[in-house]
């Protein structure tokens, strides 16, 4: 039992907190310790107590110290932000932003909680509400320098560039640039569509902390927009050496790689792409990995389903050579939706359906009744079948098209087209269906694509299976050209009717998406509109899966109306070619 008086606790309380606010903390924590017996009802002990630990790593004892503190003073605000913190220090920026809302219904004008509560949006997802947040935190506290670097950064996560820069220049009145200031100049810059100027910013960033891994990253990434692919190669290297367990960098050298011709060496590592977090399923009941060998004691070989419908279009093409360099039977798991097709298109080929997937964090799917049933003795994954038969760019086919759309199909929309009396029926889509962070680099907006619409006579088909009422409004509304919609089919789910009306059309433009494989698939010309020549060009100057189509490449800082530009002229040529 203590036989510290409490007079002598407070007097000791008091020396922590002098010692803690000078930033001592491994010096505070005893003295809060030695104090504890005699201030248990204390709350504000409890409160500096836990902040103490939760600065020098002791986050359990922490979590304890301050619900100890609310349970005597459940209504500090200050306590209540702290303890928030905790929880966005782990990670659980749901949590946190529970106990920020309770937070400012106590103290409305609570500076630090709206601060924090900004961040617990971000992490959320929300950036438009971490606006509004990190807006009333810095009405309450202008002076709060580093809140104008979150809100900056909240701005590029909101792909408002010049919103953000306008915010870094007013950082920069009042405070020296920061690695974190030309980080987020980066960032803007890039969004901006001036990369050579990013490329800069970021170099600036690292003179300043050249250990910083995502800094080296979005460097390599730049770098490799403005084609300079051994550079990419080098700060991708770099960024792995600091941190080696990072699977997406990791994997952001494997494409980096790849993109700079480096064939070999990209495809021995891409087995990185498996453990992303993102892509990550446990695949249980596999036999052993293919070697590449041919086929020896009469077992299949399972092709395993992975990533989405462009990809698979793509590495099917690999299909007819494996099958012949293995030799013996091949088994393709497959989405659903592409079964029919690929049973047409390959003969002597199994197709199956994927494999079911769980629920669970990652997913997990059992293949021991497939394997099983069909006598699998080896497997490989889909996207690893080009390490087998496309070492090189040279071993590319030349012929364009390796799909067989059904030939009824076919000729029922040719007839529909035709019937139009509108010209050479050309498909358009202009971007993906799934949207993330970053897509106004991949995919033109709506008004950029309008001038390809403006240019010569011809049938506009809509392709975008997830086109709503008002993006084919605003077109017609802008080019004066109504876009015809498909009748009768879903184009999101009916893929193989979908490439049997792809390989209906006389052209196809569409930047990289599974419309543009598609393409490219059935045999039908195509100007693939590329934000980047990316991993799947081998470091060619265009796509070497689809040899039917036109690459443009949206290199440096060109914006998509620039690229819309340069896509004309082969559009008025290619439609020539086709009449």
């Amino acid at each position: 039992m203590s036989t510290l008086s409490r007079a002598a606790a407070i007097q000791i309380l008091q020396n922590a907190l002098a010692i803690h606010n000078a930033g001592r903390i491994g010096e505070a924590v005893p003295l809060y310790e030695a104090a504890a017996p005699q201030l248990q009802d204390l709350s504000h002990f409890w409160h500096f107590y836990g902040l103490a630990l939760f600065q020098s790593g002791a986050t359990e004892k922490a979590i304890d110290c301050f619900r100890r503190s609310l349970l005597l003073a459940p209504g500090d605000a200050n306590c209540i932000n702290r303890f928030a913190c905790v929880f966005l220090s782990s990670d659980d920026p749901d949590d946190a932003w529970a106990q920020l809302r309770h937070a400012l219904v106590i103290a409305p004008d609570h500076p630090e909680a709206w601060r924090n509560i900004a961040e617990a949006e971000r992490l959320r997802g929300d950036a438009s509400n971490a606006r509004i947040s990190l807006e009333k935190a810095m009405a309450l506290r202008p002076e709060e320098a580093s809140w104008k670097m979150s809100y900056a950064a909240v701005l590029n996560d909101l792909e408002l560039p010049e919103e953000a820069l306008s915010a870094l220049q007013s950082f920069a009145k009042s405070s020296a640039p920061t690695p974190e200031y030309y980080f987020q100049e980066a960032r803007a810059f890039f969004d901006a569509f001036k990369a050579s100027r990013a490329i800069i910013s970021y170099r600036k960033s690292l003179l300043m902390t050249p250990g910083a891994p995502q800094a080296l990253n979005n460097l390599q990434l730049l770098e490799r927009r403005v084609g300079r692919m051994q550079d990419g190669v080098k700060s991708a290297t770099r960024a792995c050496v600091l941190e080696p367990g990072n699977t997406g960098l990791q994997h952001g050298l494997t494409d980096a790689l790849l993109s700079a011709g480096e064939i070999a060496r990209g495809q021995a590592r891409n087995f990185w792409r498996h453990l992303k977090p993102e892509i990550l399923i446990i695949r249980q009941g596999l036999p052993e990995e293919w070697d590449g060998e041919p086929c020896r004691d009469g077992q299949s070989l399972l092709i395993c389903h992975e990533q989405g419908i462009g990809d698979e279009i793509r590495f099917a093409s690999c299909i007819p050579d494996i099958q012949k360099r293995f030799g013996g039977p091949v088994i393709l798991e497959s989405d659903k939706r592409l079964t029919a097709l690929f049973a047409r298109s390959f003969p002597g080929l199994t197709v199956v359906e994927k494999v079911q997937r769980s629920d669970t964090d990652p997913p997990t799917a059992l293949y021991q009744p497939l394997v099983q049933e069909h006598g699998i003795g080896r497997y490989m994954m889909l996207a690893d079948l080009q390490s087998v038969v496309r070492p090189s760019v040279e071993a590319f086919p030349d012929q364009a098209g390796y799909l067989a759309p059904d030939a009824t199909e076919t000729a029922h929309w040719k007839d529909r087209f035709r019937a139009t009396g509108s010209g050479p029926a050309v498909g358009i889509s202009w971007r993906s269906g799934m949207r993330r962070a970053g897509a106004r680099h991949n995919y033109p907006e709506l008004k950029d694509i309008v001038p390809l619409l403006e240019v010569a006579e011809f049938l506009p088909v809509c392709l975008q299976y997830d086109a709503s009422g008002s993006e084919t409004e605003a077109i017609q509304a802008t080019s004066g050209r109504q876009l015809y919609i498909p009748p009768g089919i879903d184009q999101r789910e009916e893929l193989d009717r979908v490439a049997a009306m792809i390989a209906a059309l006389d052209l196809v433009i569409s930047p990289n998406t599974s419309v543009l494989m598609m393409a490219g698939a059935v045999g039908t010309p195509s100007i693939g509109l590329h934000s980047q020549c990316g991993a799947i060009f081998f470091g060619a100057e265009r796509d070497p899966w689809f040899p039917g189509e036109c690459s443009l490449v949206k290199t440096g800082d060109r914006s998509w109306p620039a690229l819309i530009d340069e896509a004309i002229p082969h559009l008025i040529r290619m439609l020539s070619s086709s009449g």
